[in-house]
């Protein structure tokens, strides 16, 4: 067995312990030909800093155990056993910084802390990360890494359902976050604060994905169709307007052409628009925030969905 620095066991055997193994420090010291006294210190280190409620030393039987409920407990944390031994190895070395960098070494330590709790640094007003969209976030976190099947309660009509999916990936549109997953054989969308928790089965599962990036690429909103026919759309875009176009990124599905018109004395710039939702779902909002400055060439199903809108809404203000 080829020797190891301490510090590169103890991820894997936080995991043991997660996982329901007792671990005597003896005989992993004399397994890997390390210090037994430096495993214990640097266990009880990292436990100490970030998984102090979820495992223990317990004297009767001279191992490291979890905690009496947390079996499990890495699947609840989105913080990963490596991220937390190196981020203990800074708080252990802060002071060999000298007193000038403490408070910088200890914020970089707290910001990525908080970075892996809330899965990200919010750069605007989102939906709340709630502590349970956060346990959502690691239990799916767990099963997309592992390829875990995943079961759980999703609203259908006036109840819930449960559904058995193969989750892939979790994005952040429009201000909420969602779960992509396959069910059935059909690429789905969940919003994440309408999910019950979660059951991680431990059945694996193999699926291809492949498709689901470029269609994701794509979206200007959670209306994204994952099965149909990608569709294009010839829209005129009022020249004023085409610098924020070319800026935004829900507008990555749109690619600027060379004509240009003018209408009514405003020029308009070319785009054609690739679309996913064979009921346009995904570009009708956009249209219609921006109209007039946005125009529809075609297609006609597409500009006859925005006149029956328009003509609804004039209705509704003239009754």
């Amino acid at each position: 067995m080829p020797k190891q620095k301490i510090e590169e066991l103890i991820p894997s055997l936080i995991r043991r312990i997660s996982n329901g193994e007792g671990i005597s420090v003896t005989e992993e010291a004399k397994r890997y030909k390390v210090s037994a006294d430096g495993i214990k210190k640097r266990l009880r280190e990292v436990r100490d800093a970030f998984y102090k409620e979820y495992f223990d030393y317990d004297g009767a039987t001279k191992r490291w155990v979890v905690k009496n409920g947390h079996l499990g407990f890495l699947q609840k944390e989105l913080l990963e056993p490596e991220e937390a031994v190196v981020l203990t190895a800074m708080i252990r070395t802060k002071d060999r910084l000298g007193k000038g960098l403490i408070d910088t070494h200890e914020k970089i330590v707290k910001n990525y802390t908080k970075r892996a709790k809330s899965y990200i640094f919010k750069q605007h007003k989102a939906e709340e990360i709630t502590p349970k969209i956060e346990q959502i976030f690691a239990l799916l976190k767990h099963a997309i890494k592992y390829k875990n099947i995943a079961q759980l309660d999703y609203p259908s009509k006036d109840s819930y359902k449960t559904r058995t999916i193969y989750p892939y990936r979790i994005v952040y549109i429009e201000y909420y976050w969602y779960l992509i997953c396959a069910e059935n054989g059909k690429i789905k969308s969940f919003r994440l604060s309408l999910v019950k928790e979660p059951i991680i089965l431990e059945d694996t599962y193999e699926y291809d994905f492949s498709n689901v990036e470029d269609r994701l690429q794509l979206a200007m909103n959670a209306y994204v169709d994952y099965q149909t026919p990608y569709q294009y759309i010839s829209v005129f875009v009022w020249e004023k307007l085409v610098g924020h176009i070319e800026l935004a990124s829900y507008f990555d599905a749109w690619k600027k052409l060379d004509e240009t018109i003018t209408i009514n004395d405003k020029n308009y710039q070319k785009f054609e628009v690739t679309t996913t939702n064979p009921n346009f779902d995904d570009i009708t909002p956009t249209l219609l925030k921006y109209m007039p400055n946005i125009i529809v060439e075609e297609p006609q199903e597409l500009i006859k969905k925005i006149s029956k809108i328009i003509d609804q809404y004039k209705d509704f203000y003239q009754t």
